[in-house]
C-alpha cells in the first residue's frame, strides 16, 4: 500500500483564515497588542577627524596656544599643521616614529644682582657621582595616555610630573610666580628617510596666567646667527634642536657635560667661537692652547678649527645687535654673566686666577664696553676716504695720478699715519676691463732688470717704499706712477694705450690708517699701541656705456653684504670691500699647498683665483658633501640675486663668462705622489667647467670629464683653447637645477 502526504496550497490557507475571521461573534477586528519596551541606547561613535594625518605630512609647524597650572600639574594646549595651515591629527605615543618631547625651564634672577638666567626643571644627572646635570624631558612614548588628540590638529597634553612633589636631581624648586617656559621638541625619522622636525615654546607665569609684560631674557636672535650660519648647520642634536628658545632652555645655568664643562649657552657659544684662539693655563700655570672641549657622541670633541672669522674676535656687536625689538639687548653690558666671560677667558684668566663662579658679576669690576673699544678703529675707518685725481697717461705710456687720504671731516692723513709693515702695504691697484673679469695676467717683456706686464705684481703700487710714489709733506698728497722696484728689479705696467678713452678703469685703494688702540683717534703708526684699520672707500672708476644704456661693471656674482656680515671690515688682507678679484684674477698663477708654512712634499698645487680661494676657504669647505659654518652647497649663502634687464640673475648662473680662461692644476696630487716624476702642471679650464672643478676636481671621474668636454668645455694646457671654448652647460644647468643638484631650492 502506498501512503501519500496531502499538500495544501498557500492560497487555500489564506482563504480559510479569512473565512474564520469573518465568522467572529460580532464581526469586529481583534484588539492591538501592547507596545514593547524601548531598546537601550547604543554607544557613541568615535569623533570624526579633519585635516591630514601627521604621517602623510611633508612638513609640520607647532604652536602652543595655552597653558594652565593647578596643584603641581601643567596642562598645555598645542596644535600641529602643515605650511598651508591644514591641521595634522594622529600624533600618538604608541607610534614608534613619533618622538615628541616636552621640557620645562624657569627664569631666575641671581641673588644680589639683576642677572637673569634660564634654569631647567626635570633635570637628570650626567655622571655616576650625580654632580653634573642636564635637562630632562617628558617623552610622549612614556605616557601615551597624557595626550588627547582632538582629531583636527589640536591636542592637549597633561604633564605627569607633579612639580610640587617631584624631587629635582639638581635641587631646583619650581616657583609658580616666575616666568616658566614650556618647550616642545619633535623629530620623526621614518624608515623611508622622510623626517619631520619642529620646535615650539610658550612663556608664561603659572600663578597669574600672564603672558604679556612678564620677565624674559632676549639678548640675541636666531636670525642674527643666520648672518654666518645656514639654518641646516644649526640643527643640533641630529636635527632635533631648531629654535633659539629651545637652545636656551636646555643650555642653561646649571647644565654641564659629565666632565663638569659648562654647556650653558653663553659660555658654550663664546668658547666655540674662539676656536683655536682660546687659551688657558695648565697645571703649572703656563698659558697653553685650550680649545673648548666637551664630551659628546664618540668621545670628547674639541672646537679647535677656525670658528669666528670676524676680526677682532671681540666684536660683540656681530651677535649682540643694538636692536630695539630685543628686550634685554643691553643685559650683557650691564650684568655680564661670568660663565659667559670664561667662555673666552677660560676658568683662570691671566689677570686673576678666578674660579668659575656663575654668581660673580664681572661688570662689578670690568666694563663690558671694553669689548666694543676694540672695534672703534674699524668704526672710525668707515668714515675715512681715499680720493684719486689728476689721472693721466704720460709720454712713456704709464699712468700717473694723485692720492689723498682723508678723515670724515676732510682732514688729510699724513704719510706717518698710514700703516706699512711686512706684507701689509698701502697699495693702489690699477685695473681695466673690469666688466670682463679684470686684465689677463701676462708678462709681455722681461730682462734681468726689467719686467713689463699685467700681472698683479705689475698693477699694484705702494704709497710707501717701492719707488712708485712720491709724497709731498706740504700738501699731504701722494703722486703715483705705474712703475716700481721690487727685489732690485723694475716692474712696469703694460698699460693699454686706449685706457683713458675706450677702456673701463679702476684704481682700488687698499690703505690702513693707524689709530690709538681701542679708540677712533688717529695716531702715528710708530706710536706704542698703534692699531691699524682698513679704510672702506669706493675705488676710483671710469666705466663704459653698456649695450642696454647702463654703465658696465663686473657681472653680479657675490653679495658683498653677506661677506661683511660674517667677516666684518677685516676680511683677511687688503680688505676694502670684497674686490679680491682685482688681484686674484681667474688666470692667476698656481700656488703651493702648504703645511706649517712649507710646501707639502707631494707637490700639491692649488688655484689662487678668487673663486677657488672662496670655495676652498677654511669654514667654507668642510670636505666633499659636508657642511659646517655655512653650507657650501647652498650657493645663495654668498652669491648675489639681482633683478636685471632680462629678469632675475643669480651669481652662479652659467654661460655668462665666455672667453675667459681659469688657471687650474692638472691634477690634485695626493700624499705619496713624487713631484719630480709626476709634477702638477698649470692647465686651464673654460669658465663653466672651472666653476664646477673649483669644488669637485678631486672627485671627478673620467665619465664626468667626458661629459664636460662633449658639451663644449675645455680642460688642458692650452690657455687659448680654454678661452675659445663654446660651453653649452647653461642649456641644462639652470640656477634652479644647480641648486637642486646640491640639495637646495631657490
Amino acid at each position: 500500500m502506498i501512503i501519500t502526504k496531502r499538500k495544501t496550497s498557500l492560497a487555500l490557507l489564506i482563504a480559510s483564515a479569512m473565512m474564520v475571521t469573518a465568522c467572529g461573534e460580532d464581526g469586529k477586528d481583534g484588539q492591538n497588542g501592547a507596545d514593547g519596551s524601548n531598546g537601550s541606547n547604543g554607544e557613541n561613535g568615535k569623533p570624526g577627524t579633519s585635516g591630514l594625518h601627521i604621517d602623510m605630512a611633508a612638513e609640520a609647524t607647532a604652536n602652543i596656544t595655552k597653558a594652565a597650572y593647578a596643584d603641581g600639574i601643567i596642562t598645555v594646549d598645542f596644535d600641529l599643521a602643515n605650511k598651508e595651515g591644514v591641521g595634522l591629527f594622529g600624533l600618538t605615543g604608541e607610534n614608534e616614529f613619533h618622538d615628541f618631547r616636552f621640557s620645562l625651564a624657569q627664569l631666575q634672577t641671581n641673588q644680589g644682582s639683576d642677572l637673569k638666567q634660564w634654569i631647567s626643571l626635570l633635570n637628570e644627572t650626567t655622571n655616576d657621582e650625580g654632580t653634573t646635570f642636564e635637562q630632562g624631558f617628558e617623552k610622549l612614548k612614556d605616557c601615551p595616555e597624557c595626550l588627547v588628540d582632538n582629531g583636527d590638529g589640536t591636542y592637549i597634553y597633561t604633564f605627569k610630573t607633579d612639580l610640587t612633589a617631584a624631587e629635582d636631581a639638581a635641587g631646583i624648586v619650581f616657583d609658580a610666580d616666575l616666568t616658566q617656559r614650556i618647550a616642545i621638541e619633535m623629530q620623526f625619522e621614518y624608515d623611508s628617510g622622510h623626517e619631520l622636525a619642529e620646535n615650539a615654546h610658550y612663556d608664561w607665569i603659572p600663578s597669574t596666567n600672564a603672558q604679556e609684560g612678564i620677565a624674559t631674557r632676549d639678548l640675541v636672535t636666531l636670525e642674527t646667527c643666520y648672518t654666518c650660519h645656514q639654518p641646516d648647520s644649526l640643527k643640533a642634536h641630529g636635527g632635533r634642536r631648531l629654535d633659539m628658545e629651545n637652545c636656551q632652555s636646555c643650555h642653561n645655568g646649571i647644565v654641564s657635560d659629565p666632565n663638569a664643562v659648562s654647556v650653558e649657552l653663553g659660555h658654550m657659544v663664546h668658547a666655540i667661537h674662539m676656536g683655536p684662539n682660546r687659551e688657558g693655563k695648565d697645571a703649572e700655570g703656563n698659558v697653553v692652547k685650550m680649545p673648548y672641549t666637551i664630551a659628546g657622541y664618540g668621545g670628547d670633541h674639541a672646537f679647535d678649527y677656525p670658528a669666528f672669522p670676524t676680526k677682532p674676535f671681540m666684536d660683540c656687536a656681530a651677535c649682540h645687535l643694538d636692536d630695539e625689538s630685543l628686550a634685554d639687548k643691553d643685559l650683557w653690558l650691564a650684568n655680564a654673566n661670568a660663565n659667559a666671560c670664561t667662555g673666552c677667558h677660560t676658568d683662570s684668566p691671566a689677570q686673576h686666577n678666578s674660579d668659575k663662579n656663575p654668581s660673580l658679576t664681572c661688570t662689578d669690576c670690568h666694563s663690558a664696553a671694553v669689548h666694543t673699544d676694540h672695534k672703534k678703529p674699524y668704526d672710525a675707518a668707515q668714515d675715512y676716504s681715499v680720493e684719486v685725481s689728476n689721472v693721466v697717461l704720460n709720454v712713456d705710456g704709464l699712468l700717473e695720478f694723485d692720492v689723498k687720504v682723508m678723515d670724515a671731516a676732510g682732514a688729510l692723513v699724513t704719510e706717518d699715519e698710514i700703516y706699512k709693515q711686512g706684507y701689509s702695504n698701502p697699495y693702489m691697484v690699477v685695473s681695466w676691463d673690469i666688466e670682463g673679469d679684470y686684465p689677463e695676467q701676462l708678462v709681455t717683456s722681461e730682462t734681468d732688470s726689467l719686467t713689463i706686464g699685467t700681472t698683479y705684481d705689475h698693477r699694484r703700487f705702494s704709497l710707501k717704499g717701492d719707488g712708485s710714489t712720491t709724497y709731498n709733506a706740504d700738501t699731504k698728497v701722494f703722486h703715483v706712477i705705474t712703475e716700481k722696484v721690487k727685489g732690485g728689479k723694475t716692474y712696469r705696467t703694460d698699460v693699454p694705450a686706449d685706457i683713458l678713452t675706450d677702456r673701463s678703469l679702476e684704481i682700488l685703494p687698499l690703505v690702513k690708517v693707524c689709530f690709538a688702540e681701542g679708540s677712533g683717534t688717529r695716531t702715528d703708526c710708530s706710536a706704542e699701541g698703534a692699531y691699524p684699520a682698513y679704510v672702506q672707500t669706493e675705488p676710483y672708476r671710469v666705466l663704459l656705456d653698456g649695450p642696454y644704456g647702463d654703465k658696465q661693471t663686473r657681472r653680479p656674482i657675490i653679495n658683498e653684504g653677506t661677506c661683511m656680515g660674517c667677516h666684518s671690515e677685516e676680511l683677511y688682507h687688503d680688505a676694502n670691500g670684497v674686490n679680491c678679484i682685482a688681484c686674484h684674477t681667474n688666470d692667476k698663477k698656481l700656488g703651493a699647498v702648504e703645511e706649517n708654512w712649507a710646501p707639502v712634499p707631494w707637490g700639491q698645487m692649488k688655484s689662487t683665483s678668487f673663486m677657488y680661494k672662496a670655495h676652498k676657504a677654511e669654514g667654507h669647505d668642510n670636505g666633499h658633501g659636508g657642511s659646517g659654518t655655512i653650507l657650501k652647497t647652498d650657493c645663495m649663502t654668498c652669491h648675489a640675486e639681482v633683478e636685471g634687464w632680462g629678469g632675475k640673475d643669480y651669481g652662479f648662473e652659467l654661460g655668462r663668462n665666455a672667453g675667459a680662461a681659469h688657471t687650474v692644476p692638472s691634477f690634485i696630487a695626493g700624499e705619496g705622489n713624487d713631484p719630480v716624476a709626476n709634477p702638477v702642471e698649470t692647465w686651464y679650464a673654460s669658465p663653466d667647467a672651472a666653476a664646477c672643478m673649483s669644488c669637485h676636481q678631486k672627485y671627478l671621474s673620467d665619465a664626468a670629464m667626458s661629459h664636460f668636454e662633449s658639451n663644449g668645455a675645455y680642460f688642458g694646457p692650452d690657455k687659448q683653447m680654454a678661452k675659445d671654448a663654446k660651453e653649452a652647460c647653461a642649456t641644462c644647468h639652470s640656477p634652479e637645477k644647480i641648486m637642486e643638484h646640491h640639495g637646495h631650492s631657490l
